[in-house]
Formats: structure tokens, C-alpha cells, sequence
């Protein structure tokens, strides 16, 4: 056995996060970890990679007792994670990104830039991976960032490998490159813990699946001995959650986007309209330009030409406040980074839009703050400790709901979501369909991005298809398939590829 973990418990300000976790993983395993946000994945992983210190239970490698007490003694060990965040430095490129925290070689005094190369490549060839070395990190696509990021786990002894939302931002066909790889390293004697709440993803990759709930580990079992609806249920006490319902008639046209382009070229013509009670979902490859369009029209990036209109009425020069003060709202697909500060309270993060109503001369009045707070709390089911708990401290799928409550508190019309369930549970992904289903059905319009074709199939009402920065089809979804829907992705995009 490669790695265990005997008793190991681990609480903050006195509540247990993991309580009494017995967990096992064997070289070469392709191991899965499941459950609701909060359950304690991200607890565990912590603690097998030194950022939380242990102090209940004990950790075992290779049969022997180990002691973790910082990210270097588990590197020590063989190590490696990769977090839905990825950690490249942007601006470096492949060869120095593979190399953070590594000696660099030297040859008459100088760096060796030839000889990393080399070994980068070595590392590369070792694992079927092509990738151009020369591209800075934020040259590359969200597949190859993942694959750099293993590259680098793999330069040195890597005898775990904690693969954590992987494919939290891929497509599919992006999704089944990483599957491969992972396939591969396994087939090599390296563990991979697999951290997914794609369940259809466990089931393909995994020779085992561990399901963790409130702290406790509920049972590790062989994955081809259990089903999806079972597997949820030992989640969530509950079945899987059934998809919400679409709508056949429309109100009139609350959102109209005519031959948007933005000023670096990743959208060259965005044409769709969002009607009132719809959910227009927005499918696309990656580097389709999906992202941009949506930050486009909510004004956070420079338009080149075309018109934004909403309500009938033509926006020119939107800006993120005029679009808020126009009934628009914006939720990110980068929510740590774009759509949340981590160190404020949650009830400072879900008053951020709206603080001019809760404050007076520029302070805020505390008792109203902290109603309109609470009661977006209660409405939401958002878990935490007390209002004031920093945002950090929640876990990924309140962080989402507590976005969602910010969105909610400025009483949009129109809302602009860019992979709206990226990361979280299925219980939270139930939460959010509902959410906007009933913001739809009191006449909202909802335009929704996701890499998962699947949940677009079973969430949206109509389709719309980009291709390289152009929008080129909508269904209605009726009867829609995947297989239609990529069909136009793949025939679009040899089009746009010819001469």
C-alpha cells in the first residue's frame, strides 16, 4: 500500500472539517474522491500535501509512518498536486514553468537553458505529450496548461499524483486528451487521486471511489460495484437530482447582441438575443471566444463594433456599473479571482454591488447590511460559521452561492453566467438550476456558458453554437443532441480553417 491514513481528524476553531478518516491508495491506483462541497476533499488533500499541519491520526507511505508538517516534506515524498487553479506563472514559458522551485542547471557559470529543455522533453516524450516549450502559459489552451502542469509534477519522483477538478474549465473533447494521459500514468505506477464532482467521470477513470460527507468518510468501494444514483445517495442522503424543466414561450427581447467584435480579435461577430423566461445556453470549443463575448457585453472588455442592447434601447460604452445599474449582472467563470475577495467577510462580498444602499457618507449601516445579508443567507442555503467568516474559508460551492446572493441583491433582469456550477456538488449544481429557472419564470433572461454539453442539454431552452469568435447556430432544444451540437462546432471550425 502506497499511502494510508489512520484516524486522521482535523477541526478549525473547535468543528471537526475530517473526523476519524481511514483512507487507503495503492501505486498505480486510480483512485476517486467524492462528495458535497464541504464534505472535507479539500481538508484532506491539505493534509497529505503539508499545508494544514496534522495533529489527529497519522499518515503511513509505503507501510512506514510519515510526518507531513509542510509542502516540502511532501514533495520529499513523491507528492504532486494540481489544483483547479492553476499555479503556471503566466508570463513564463514552458520550460521555466517547469522548473518553479527547481535547481536551475548551470554550465561555465551561466544557466543551462539547453540542458532544461532537454529534460523537459525527456519528461515530455516519457508521456506522449507535444506541447510548444517556447509559448508563454498564457499563450496555451486550458488543456495544454493542464498538461504543463503535470509535465512539472512529473520532473521530479512523482509517486502520488492529486488531480484536483481537472476538468473544471475543459470540453469534452478536451476532457477525454486529459483522460488519456491520466490513463497512462497509471499504466507508469503512479497513484492518482482523483478529485472530481463530474461523477460520470468516476466511472470512467476510477478503479475505486471514497465518498466523504460532513467530515466523515462514508465507505471506499470498487467503483464498477456501485451506480450513480447509489454513489449520490451515500453523498447527500438523498437520489440524483432531476433536471429542471424548460419553457416553451418566451417574453420579449430583454438582452440583443448585433455583430459584437472586441478590440483583440477573440470575438469577431456575437449575434444572439435573450428573451424574457429563456435560458440561452452558449456552447462552444475551447478558445471559441465564449468567455469574452459574455465580458464583452457586460462592458469589462473593449469593444470594436456592434451594439448591446437591452430592453429595445441600445447601451453603447457599457461599463460594468452602468451595465449593474441597467438590471445586468456578470458571474465569472474565474470566481476566486474575478467574481469574489477572498479576505473580506461573506457579508461584505454579498454587499459589494449593492453598498450604496446599505451605507450612509460612506459608512455602512450595519443593521440593514446585516439583514439584507442574512436574508440572502437563508434564501440560498448558504453553510458558514457566522456572516462575518472570511469568504475564503467557505467552501467552493458557498463561495458560488454567496456570488450568486452579490448578483441577486442589484435585482437583475438579465444574467450573463459563465460556467455557473464550475467545481461545485451536485447538490449546489441542483441549487443553481433552480435558482435561475425561477429568476427565468418571473420573467428574467438568463445567457448560460458551459463546457459540459450535457448540462446545457438539460438546463437550457435554446442553444446557440460559437466558433471561433463568431456565433453561427441556434436550436431550439427539442430533441437537440451532442452529437449535433459538436457536429456544428467541428464543421464550422474546418470552414473558418480554409483558405
Amino acid at each position: 500500500m502506497l499511502l494510508q491514513t489512520e484516524g486522521v481528524s482535523k477541526k478549525f476553531n473547535g468543528i471537526y472539517a475530517l473526523r476519524d478518516v481511514d483512507f487507503s491508495l495503492e501505486a498505480g491506483e486510480i483512485h476517486g474522491l467524492v462528495g458535497e462541497n464541504g464534505a472535507g476533499k479539500s481538508t484532506l488533500i491539505k493534509l497529505l500535501t503539508g499545508v494544514y499541519r496534522l495533529r489527529e491520526g497519522r499518515v503511513l507511505w509505503n507501510g512506514q509512518p510519515v510526518s507531513i508538517t509542510s509542502p516540502a516534506d511532501s514533495r520529499r515524498l513523491g507528492i504532486r498536486v494540481i489544483h483547479q487553479d492553476r499555479t503556471l506563472i503566466p508570463a513564463f514559458n514552458g520550460v521555466e514553468n517547469c522548473y518553479l522551485g527547481l535547481e536551475y542547471p548551470t554550465r561555465l557559470g551561466r544557466v543551462d537553458w539547453a540542458a532544461m529543455e532537454r529534460r523537459v522533453r525527456r519528461t515530455m516524450e516519457g508521456m506522449g505529450i507535444a506541447l510548444d516549450l517556447k509559448k508563454t502559459a498564457a499563450e496555451l489552451s486550458p488543456p495544454q496548461r493542464t498538461e504543463l502542469e503535470i509535465v512539472r509534477a512529473r520532473m521530479t519522483d512523482c509517486r502520488l499524483l492529486i488531480l484536483d477538478e481537472p476538468t473544471a474549465s475543459l470540453t469534452d473533447q478536451e476532457a477525454e486528451r486529459l483522460f488519456r494521459l491520466v490513463r497512462e500514468l497509471g499504466r507508469q505506477g503512479t497513484a492518482i487521486l482523483y478529485v472530481t464532482h463530474r461523477l460520470d467521470e468516476i466511472f470512467r477513470l476510477t478503479d475505486r471511489v471514497t465518498v466523504l460527507r460532513n467530515g466523515w468518510l462514508v465507505e471506499t468501494l470498487p467503483t464498477a460495484s456501485v451506480t450513480k444514483e447509489e454513489l449520490v445517495a451515500k453523498m447527500t442522503d438523498q437520489t440524483a437530482v432531476e433536471p429542471p424543466r424548460r419553457r416553451e414561450t418566451f417574453g420579449p427581447a430583454l438582452l440583443e447582441v448585433r455583430n459584437l467584435a472586441t478590440r483583440d480579435g477573440r470575438v469577431r461577430e456575437g449575434n444572439l438575443t435573450v428573451r424574457g423566461g429563456e435560458i440561452l445556453g452558449l456552447f462552444g470549443l475551447g478558445g471559441s471566444g465564449r468567455t469574452e463575448l459574455l465580458e464583452c457585453i457586460f462592458g469589462c472588455r473593449r469593444a470594436a463594433g456592434g451594439t448591446v442592447a437591452l430592453d429595445g434601447k441600445a447601451r453603447p460604452g457599457l461599463t460594468p456599473e452602468k451595465a449593474i445599474r441597467s438590471g445586468m449582472v456578470l458571474i465569472s467563470e474565474d470566481r476566486r479571482g474575478k467574481a469574489m475577495i477572498a479576505n473580506l467577510s461573506v457579508r461584505d462580498n454579498i454587499l459589494l454591488s449593492s453598498i450604496d444602499t446599505y451605507a450612509r457618507r460612506g459608512v455602512l449601516r450595519t443593521k440593514a447590511g446585516n439583514a439584507a445579508a442574512a436574508e440572502q443567507i437563508d434564501a440560498l442555503r448558504i453553510r458558514l460559521a457566522s456572516p462575518l467568516q472570511r469568504m475564503a474559508e467557505l467552501s467552493g460551492g458557498n463561495q458560488q452561492k454567496a456570488v450568486f446572493a452579490r448578483a441577486l441583491m442589484t435585482a437583475p433582469r438579465v444574467f450573463l453566467c459563465d460556467e455557473p456550477t464550475q467545481a461545485v456538488d451536485v447538490a449546489t449544481r441542483g441549487d443553481i438550476h433552480r435558482l435561475l429557472r425561477e429568476k427565468a419564470d418571473r420573467g428574467a433572461g438568463v445567457l448560460y456558458v458551459s463546457s459540459d454539453l450535457k448540462e446545457l442539454l438539460e438546463v437550457a431552452d435554446t442553444i446557440a453554437v460559437m466558433v471561433r469568435g463568431r456565433t453561427v447556430q441556434c436550436w431550439k432544444n427539442e430533441n437537440l443532441t451532442a452529437r449535433q451540437v459538436l457536429a456544428c462546432c467541428y464543421a464550422d471550425q474546418e470552414k473558418e480553417a480554409q483558405p
